[in-house]
């Protein structure tokens, strides 16, 4: 994922060498060692942004919108199915407040916010490894760069 930019910092770095094309100077090397690597974070962040939460306003609002639903439709089923319309509405209740619990649940894995009142079982090592993933994974690039 990141040997592409180290190949182009490795790149960067032979052409400052001898007859390279580029001026083999200090300044012009830090700057654009610093410039590659801010360009590496920012990618390395584009996935991070993609898998980012859900906003807690959508959140409510789904909320509302369930809760809602769920006080109107007894009224609202009343008049096609009459007696029958408790036990739909006992079913709907079951299924909506079942998935709105089950999206607060993927809004808040490890219940910071509390959200509900069972936590689901997380393996907070799995977070870490992933998170630390993408700093150690750069390591082993220049080995396998085209020269």
């Amino acid at each position: 994922k990141h040997v592409c930019m180290e190949w182009m910092m490795y790149r960067a770095l032979k052409g400052m060498k001898k007859g390279g094309g580029i001026e083999d100077d200090e300044a012009v090397k830090h700057v654009m060692l610093e410039e590659l690597c801010a360009l590496r974070g920012t990618y390395a962040g584009i996935g991070d942004i993609l898998e980012g939460r859900m906003p807690l306003a959508y959140a409510h609002f789904v909320q509302i919108l369930v809760d809602t639903f769920l006080v109107t439709a007894p009224v609202a089923l009343y008049a096609e199915m009459g007696v029958w319309s408790v036990f739909s509405v006992g079913i709907l209740t079951l299924f909506y407040s079942g998935l709105l619990s089950l999206a607060k649940i993927f809004l808040d894995p490890l219940g910071n916010d509390n959200f509900f009142n069972d936590s689901v079982n997380c393996d907070i090592g799995v977070f870490i490894r992933e998170s630390n993933a993408g700093s150690t994974r750069w390591k082993d690039g220049i080995s396998t760069l085209p020269v």
